[in-house]
């Protein structure tokens, strides 16, 4: 039988971590539908608003003021099959969320620009039915993070052609909401947490552009780890005798490492209005080696290892720009890899190795674009297995399989400047 203290260390760790980690486990990357369409393959062209996610080095090289609304509906879904001689599945019934986002940057001279950016990089919610095998394990887990983020761009176009520069300062308020299951027996009871952290961090890039070469672009970003040490308030209830078995109500606490992340980019005009990009994208995830859970009383802290892999996604765009109709189409292509290990894998996020498929498209009027793109997670299945130097763990034996849906939208707005904005496409500006 599990302990509460077991399980309420795994929702807390796993959930406030992972509930919306790397495209895998859900680390959000949809904030703008143009980079969306062609795999966020963005780093070395994005010279929209949005550069301030995809990279700061960007944001200095368009005139003018810009600005985006936008949001991703995001649908996903897990599946947890046990291992039995008559396998059982249970599905997650978590419903689809919409995370918006906005972004504005403003040009004041010719070497400086600057930004602000609102977006949620991690942050969705996992739910399964309360008679899943794995209740004990994870009920509900929900984890924001807001990154508010003023940025400064350097457009060196004078000094260095085709070279820019940018940096901004990450301020993450975070919340995380977490609901367990708690049974003794016969007798069933619920952990419930509710807990908030603000952590700050940093990220950078450049973008440069050959000028004896104008149809090669290249780019690099780079995002700190942020520390978020959340601190929140325990409830947990069950029917007597069994509740002094129980840590009491009160405050728990523990520290989550947003992992790093290094981003480089290569894009190429195969056709003046064909352009090709390759992302590979490497996330820290080595530092996520353990939870340490501080529970409420006397009980000590709780430590479990989770051994967490560092990751190379790669992602494949291709943008097609129709001038004579100030329109554009994408297409993409992203291999994802899970940073969790088969000995380490739960409920709590249910994760694989993914491959995922993108399309969108683009209008302008005026000043003004719309941008849609959809993106598809491929159903994917993951197995877990045994550490030999802990061998009962995972307690849970089986296959998970994950898949999603993503739609996006984005609005935006240029003025100001005098300068032509990009014509529905992705780096289409002139650096001047």
């Amino acid at each position: 039988m599990k302990t509460l203290r077991t399980s309420l260390f795994i929702a807390l760790g796993l959930g406030a971590v992972t509930s919306v980690a790397s495209a895998n486990g859900f680390f959000i990357f949809e904030h703008d539908a143009k980079p969306t369409g062609r795999a966020g393959a963005a780093a070395a062209t994005d010279v929209d608003a949005s550069a301030i996610v995809y990279n700061p080095g960007g944001i200095a090289v368009g005139n003018g003021t810009q600005i985006q609304i936008g949001g991703a509906l995001i649908a996903a879904k897990g599946t947890y099959t046990d291992n039995s001689s008559s396998p059982q599945s249970t599905s997650t019934d978590n419903a689809p969320a919409v995370v918006p986002s906005f972004f504005a940057t403003t040009r004041l001279t010719d070497l400086i620009a600057v930004g602000f950016g609102v977006h949620l990089p991690f942050g969705l919610a996992i739910s399964w039915p309360t008679d899943s095998p794995q209740a004990d394990v994870s009920l509900k887990s929900s984890l924001r993070t807001y990154f508010l983020t003023p940025a400064v761009g350097l457009n060196l176009n004078k000094f260095v052609p085709g070279l820019s520069l940018g940096a901004g300062l990450d301020l993450v308020p975070a919340t995380v909401e977490l609901e367990q299951a708690v049974t003794f027996g016969d007798t069933v009871g619920n952990a419930k947490l509710g807990g908030k952290a603000f952590g700050v961090g940093a990220r950078a890039g450049v973008q440069f552009v050959p000028e004896a070469l104008s149809a090669l672009k290249l780019g690099v970003a780079w995002r700190s780890q942020i520390n978020l040490d959340f601190k929140g308030d325990g409830d947990f209830d069950i029917a007597e005798p069994f509740r002094s078995q129980l840590p009491p109500d009160g405050e728990i606490a523990t520290t989550i490492k947003l992992p790093q992340q290094f981003t480089g980019g290569v894009a190429y005009d195969v056709l003046p209005a064909l352009q090709l990009e390759v992302n590979a994208v490497w996330t820290n995830w080595s530092k996520f080696k353990e939870i340490n859970i501080d529970l409420p009383g006397d009980a000590p802290n709780q430590v479990r290892p989770q051994d967490y892999k560092n990751t190379v996604t790669l992602r494949v765009g291709a943008e097609y720009k129709l001038p004579k109709q100030h329109a554009a189409v994408r297409i993409g292509y992203i291999y994802d890899p899970t940073p969790i290990p088969a000995t380490t894998i739960s409920a709590t996020l249910p994760d694989a190795n993914r491959n995922d498929v993108t399309v969108g498209g683009s209008y302008s009027f005026g000043n003004y674009d719309v941008s849609l793109a959809a993106l598809a997670v491929l159903p994917s299945t993951k197995s877990t297995a045994n550490d030999p130097a802990r061998p009962y763990e995972p307690f849970f034996q089986g296959e998970y399989k994950v898949s999603a849906f993503v739609a996006s939208l984005t609005l935006s707005t240029r003025f100001g400047g005098g300068a032509a904005r990009p014509s529905a496409g992705t780096g289409t500006i002139t650096r001047r």
